[in-house]
């Protein structure tokens, strides 16, 4: 990897549902963009799904929108760790709660959907406990901000 790659992880609870999507959405606008100086990966604040693979429910949800899931395994994200990325993306207020308290500076940290001129919750809900339509809903609010958190970046250079 270039030494002046920007490396950015985006975190979920588990890491089989929000942040693997988020990952993937966020490198395809990169990638037709062609901003090729990002490295994009994903993890989870929970140790319960590492090594395993993303959720049916995600994989089906990427490959109906021409994305492959299909490599991708969990990871964790801890305080060892935390500082490996150049910035980190949350998907949740508690995702936040819990990459703070790891010891990740105010400065690196960003809500997935923070850009979005809502008076809505910036969370991205997790989708894991309900149906097929709690995913696609999930992969709209990632799709929609993924260009948003790209020009942020771009701007930040």
């Amino acid at each position: 990897m270039e030494h002046n790659t920007i490396r950015i992880l985006f975190v979920c609870l588990g890491n089989i549902c929000r942040s693997p999507l988020a990952e993937i959405i966020t490198r395809e606008a990169a990638t037709k963009r062609g901003l090729r100086h990002y490295h994009f990966e994903s993890a989870g604040t929970g140790s319960w799904h590492v090594g395993g693979s993303a959720d049916p429910r995600s994989t089906a949800k990427a490959a109906e929108y021409g994305m492959d899931l299909s490599a991708h395994r969990a990871r964790q994200v801890t305080a060892q760790n935390c500082n490996d990325w150049d910035w980190l993306v949350a998907m949740d207020a508690e995702n936040r709660r819990d990459l703070l308290h790891m010891g990740v500076p105010e400065s690196r940290l960003l809500m997935m959907r923070q850009f979005e001129n809502s008076e809505d919750t910036p969370d991205v809900p997790d989708p894991y406990y309900g149906g097929a339509d709690g995913f696609e809903h999930a992969y709209q609010m990632l799709a929609e901000n993924a260009e948003a958190l790209l020009d942020y970046l771009e701007n930040q250079q």
